[in-house]
């Protein structure tokens, strides 16, 4: 891949996870509306879409950076990312925690977990086809 592929392709990666945040908070918000989902799933939602749009810039970002320097290392960045995602989401719903108490992390840690597995599965596949592309 050329300079302006990487780009493109870390543009794209960024801007579906900003759709992917939008959708997910569409959805959680007509649930909401719909009287599904209580008003405590709000700031849930918005700690969520936050740790998701952050993770997603940094890792576009990073890749965007290790692509174009040291394409070599690509397969230890993959694995790199999912430890520091890890880790970052267990810092996120610790954080959450002391915030809220023990009583109020079921909302948290539902709508954390739904955007945590959005965010891997969209992780997974696009970069499984920017690869293949090679």
């Amino acid at each position: 891949m050329d300079s302006e592929d990487i780009r493109k392709a870390s543009n794209s990666y960024i801007s579906q996870v900003s759709a992917v945040v939008i959708v997910l908070s569409c959805a959680v918000y007509c649930l909401k509306m719909a009287g599904l989902l209580d008003q405590s799933y709000q700031m849930p939602m918005v700690v969520s879409g936050t740790y998701l749009l952050i993770a997603g810039i940094v890792i576009g970002l990073i890749w965007r950076k290790v692509a174009s320097k040291a394409p070599d290392s690509l397969p230890t960045f993959f694995m790199a990312v999912s430890g520091f995602r890890m880790l970052a989401a267990l810092f996120t719903l610790f954080g959450c925690y002391l915030a809220v108490g023990r009583g109020g992390m079921k909302p948290y840690i539902i709508l954390f977990m739904v955007y945590y597995l959005v965010s891997l599965a969209h992780h997974s596949l696009f970069f499984a086809r920017i690869n293949n592309k090679k």
